[in-house]
């Protein structure tokens, strides 16, 4: 909490600040391509060549994501932690990570936009995936999801995205952090099915605002587990989106309230103001240009 204290302190004096008219291109949040917007999928893929590098701060001082556009369809993502942090763990090598997306089409007409988005992972040997005071998750071999997803834009500010789909994990361990009401449940072999509906509103150049629910696996918070039921809400912004400084032209921050529940287990992890941060920084071709 002291260092999430402290980002906030930083954060909102530069808002006042960040913006200058002294540059000549800006970088509009409402022309990002967003894959997981608080933690719902949709089917958008990146151009070829573009990037987003994106640092949760629960994961320092080791990288969180990184996502770049192979094809305009074809959109790998990768999992930065486990292929880095794995060699560093108990496990003493990397972990495999493997996350595509591929996307069909674009909306025409009534005709919405439809992708497909497939993550495979290898656990060598049991490794716990996170600790938390209500909870704590074990997991074991391979994972593997497939989400097939659709996304139709709503008078250009309005975004509805909608998945369903399957996972799979060898083994799966779920502990109830609770001493008054201790639970214990293992999945072995385990399919799931996941799901997830979200909506997305772009009023301004600066901030979007989301809100989402998912059941099953998710890839930024409470990742890559199965069985969960998840309701989030929160904001992304641009804070510098006319600076004439591209590092800090290019950086978004996604600020999210998470509630987690996992009946499974009668436990619940939640943050339920959105202020959790979530960085990111997103090149984009052709970018507007000030008039």
């Amino acid at each position: 909490m002291k260092k999430l204290t402290l980002i906030i302190l930083i954060l909102f004096p530069l808002l006042l600040l960040g913006q200058t008219d002294t540059i000549r291109k800006i970088n509009s949040l409402k022309d990002d391509i967003y894959l997981h917007p608080i933690d719902c999928i949709t089917p958008y893929t990146l151009k070829k060549g573009e990037w987003i590098y994106a640092q949760s701060l629960q994961t320092l001082p080791f990288p969180s994501w990184a996502f770049v556009g192979i094809t305009d369809k074809l959109t790998a993502q990768i999992d930065l932690l486990p292929w880095i942090f794995g060699a560093f763990s108990e496990l003493k090598k990397p972990i495999p990570s493997l996350n595509f997306r591929y996307r069909f089409n674009e909306q025409k007409g009534f005709i919405p936009t439809i992708g497909v988005e497939a993550m495979f992972v290898h656990f060598w040997d049991t490794l716990q995936r996170f600790e938390t005071p209500s909870l704590t998750m074990w997991e074991n071999g391979s994972y593997f999801h497939f989400k097939p997803t659709v996304g139709y834009r709503i008078k250009d500010n309005w975004y509805v995205n909608l998945s369903v789909g399957v996972d799979y994990i060898r083994e799966l361990v779920m502990q109830n952090n609770d001493s008054l009401n201790f639970q214990t449940k293992t999945f072995n072999n385990s399919w799931n099915p996941n799901f997830s509906f979200g909506i997305d509103y772009r009023p301004s150049d600066w901030i979007s605002y989301h809100i989402g629910y998912t059941y099953g696996s998710t890839l930024t918070y409470l990742e890559n587990i199965p069985r969960k039921r998840q309701f989030n809400y929160g904001f992304r912004i641009a804070p510098f989106y006319k600076n004439k400084f591209g590092i800090l032209r290019d950086m978004r921050i996604e600020l999210v309230a998470i509630n987690g529940y996992f009946s499974d287990i009668e436990a619940k992890q939640t943050f339920p103001i959105p202020v959790f941060p979530y960085f990111y920084w997103q090149w984009k071709k052709d970018k507007r240009k000030r008039k």
